[in-house]
């Protein structure tokens, strides 16, 4: 097996391998939209980060990265990048030592980039090439899911006597503290994602100036849970007329085990089936318990988004 530079020359073999990883994951989890496409590879030609494995003239796997940038995955000064969904793949045949070949050459040419950070997005059931990576060193970060809108009987939610609805932009300021106190909870344990303040308070006024729709849960005039619904989300697979993906959801914590984050949930769905989705999506970090545990009840997942530091030393 010979390890070579991602170019040109390999864009359209290598969409075509991912296609069929692509499809593997179906066999797993249905609710993936049929007419999800993988995304062109050209870009990742132009950087020269990304490398092909070669067996006997066939490309059987490449891993190709995002230019690399500063204050990578929530830290404050560290240089990383990023291979996401459409961005790796491998042939089923030995995919275990393709995975680690090929991250092996590439950590060589990383670090002389001053990568000290990196993530890659895989197919969730693809146990062989997580434990290829896990065994390299990687850890779990990210969770990416999804769900098929079916019929929903909005008489089923159990909160009869709460009030769910969509806040029109004007009040979207009643949320703010819910937003405040998820940005609190994703900085504690065992999340620990810092983030800076004035960066944190910028994406709120994108947030409020209206680049999503929020969904709130109230009661005696307290907002009690809110989710925002956007556009799309973190892969090619989100990025589907008949999709839109979750961007960020909070109960406070006096209210939890009531059933009104699942009423919520319910009620965005029925609101999205009735104008025409038929899939919802949504990423979250896999070490936030309440998250993690709360998602999974309603979707499928379908990828799993691994993570290393590395000491530098060149």
């Amino acid at each position: 097996m010979e390890i070579k530079t991602f170019k040109s020359e390999f864009v359209e073999e290598a969409r075509v391998l991912a296609s069929e990883n692509l499809e593997e994951e179906r066999k797993y989890v249905k609710s993936i939209p049929e007419d999800s496409m993988v995304w062109d590879l050209s870009y990742f030609a132009e950087n020269e980060l990304g490398i092909v494995a070669i067996d006997d003239g066939r490309l059987v796997g490449f891993l190709c990265w995002y230019f690399p940038w500063e204050g990578a995955f929530d830290t404050q000064n560290e240089r990383g990048t990023f291979s996401p969904l459409h961005a790796n793949g491998a042939a089923k045949e030995n995919r275990y030592r393709i995975y680690q070949d090929m991250y092996a050459e590439a950590s060589k040419r990383l670090a002389t980039e001053h990568v000290g950070i990196l993530g890659i997005c895989l197919y969730a059931h693809d146990e062989v090439a997580k434990k290829a990576l896990f065994e390299y060193g990687f850890g779990m970060r990210c969770k990416d899911c999804v769900t098929k809108i079916g019929d929903v009987d909005i008489s089923l939610i159990i909160n009869s006597d709460i009030n769910f609805f969509e806040l029109p932009l004007e009040d979207f300021y009643k949320v703010r503290e819910l937003r405040f106190s998820l940005n609190e909870h994703l900085k504690d344990a065992p999340c620990f994602m810092q983030s800076d303040e004035e960066d944190y308070r910028h994406w709120l006024e994108r947030v409020e100036a209206g680049d999503r729709r929020t969904f709130a849960a109230e009661k005696n005039g307290e907002i009690l849970a809110y989710i925002d619904v956007g556009d799309e989300g973190e892969n090619f697979i989100t990025v589907n007329p008949k999709m839109r993906s979750l961007q960020g959801a909070y109960c406070k914590p006096e209210f939890r085990g009531q059933h009104i984050a699942d009423d919520l949930l319910m009620y965005v769905e029925a609101v999205l089936k009735a104008e025409g989705y038929e899939y919802l999506g949504v990423d979250f970090e896999s070490f936030n318990s309440t998250a993690n545990r709360f998602w999974l009840k309603h979707f499928e997942q379908y990828t799993n988004s691994v993570i290393r530091r590395v000491e530098l030393s060149l």
